[in-house]
């Protein structure tokens, strides 16, 4: 035995049980082709066909983010124009430019935005080994916002931390003036267990720190839906926002000190933590915070100035998680830098390390 670790050691090779970490191309998820970062316990899967999403964050067997299966194996024509009503939803995590308005040029009026959604190329970086690394560069044609996206995401053997880099690049003729916008689509779908009256998993929740010195009085500002919505729980003597998937439409932003927000499943006993640049309040961000929160439910939003009205959508159970990077001024061929990461701890928000101080 000691004689083969030697002769595998002069090889500079590691025994299989080391290697745990490995990129597979090809692979199938929902029918979509897929490039897989698996480890012994988690699986990151990337389509790169659908604007470079990650499409799906497994880790112990649970299914972190929200799928679009009425959607599942298809890959759309990109829309000829920006307008939402063309957009596909196919769920996962995305990348956008933010603000987002239809009020001037300094807004992006998507989703709709043809180079987001279009196939983003990949490399392989690392294969295998203690850590492995894949990157993803999307369209270079810059779209309505000029820019293009690239980032990298690392998994290391052992551990569901999944590190993903950012980089936004002006990639038109003039400056522009955006922030990075990360958007993963949690899922928050009862997978018909009914463990409550509705068909939404009603123990999950989201729980942001909230800032002791906050911009606002209440420490968030609702965007959308009503001030007054059952999403919106915050439990001032914990310092928390809690938010909760009851089926009402609402958008709400906050400036984020401590660089963390979690969402929390009882039922499933872990807790999925999402790490990102802590508020500063000397940047300008595109919303005022750094940290936002969609809820897609039923109820009134606004949506190119415009009031609408969105229907009960059984397919739809889910809560957006938003870090955003601060607005920056790029002349042609600079670029801005985000850095996040996901993990996922057993048991309650009580796991979650900074809760622990």
């Amino acid at each position: 035995m000691k004689a083969w670790w030697l002769a595998v050691m002069a090889l500079g090779l590691l025994p299989a049980a080391a290697l745990a970490a490995v990129v597979k191309e090809g692979v199938d998820y929902k029918g979509w082709k897929c490039v897989s970062l698996s480890n012994k316990t988690t699986q990151v899967l990337v389509a790169p066909e659908l604007g470079g999403r990650i499409i799906q964050y497994r880790v112990n067997g649970k299914e972190w983010l929200w799928v679009n299966q009425d959607l599942a194996g298809k890959v759309e024509p990109l829309p000829e124009k920006v307008d939402m009503d063309l957009w596909k939803n196919y769920g996962g995590d995305k990348l956008w430019p933010a603000p987002q308005g239809w009020s001037g040029k300094g807004q992006w009026p998507g989703p709709g935005d043809a180079v987001m959604d279009a196939p983003f190329k990949y490399e392989v970086l690392a294969g295998k080994g203690k850590q492995v690394k894949l990157k993803l560069t999307g369209s270079s044609e810059g779209g309505y916002a000029g820019v293009q996206y690239e980032r990298t995401l690392t998994l290391k053997d052992g551990s569901s931390r999944l590190t993903i880099e950012i980089t936004m690049k002006n990639v038109s003729d003039r400056a522009v003036s955006w922030g990075i916008w990360e958007v993963a689509q949690m899922d928050f779908s009862d997978h018909g267990k009914k463990r409550g009256a509705n068909d939404w998993n009603e123990d999950a929740y989201l729980a942001i720190p909230l800032n002791p010195n906050s911009r606002w009085p209440e420490k968030c500002q609702v965007m959308f839906g009503e001030a007054s919505s059952f999403n919106w729980q915050p439990d001032y003597q914990k310092g928390l926002m809690i938010v909760r998937y009851m089926n009402f439409v609402g958008k709400m932003t906050l400036d984020v000190s401590a660089g963390w927000a979690a969402m929390v499943d009882p039922a499933k006993g872990q807790t999925f933590v999402e790490r990102f640049p802590a508020y500063d309040a000397t940047q300008d961000y595109p919303d005022g915070g750094n940290f936002e929160v969609w809820v897609a439910g039923k109820g009134e939003f606004v949506h190119k100035n415009e009031r609408r009205v969105a229907a009960d959508d059984p397919q739809g159970r889910l809560i957006e998680m938003e870090p955003l990077g601060p607005k920056v001024t790029l002349k042609p061929g600079e670029e801005t830098y985000l850095k996040t990461s996901w993990e996922v701890y057993k048991g309650g928000l009580e796991a979650v390390p900074e809760m622990k101080k």
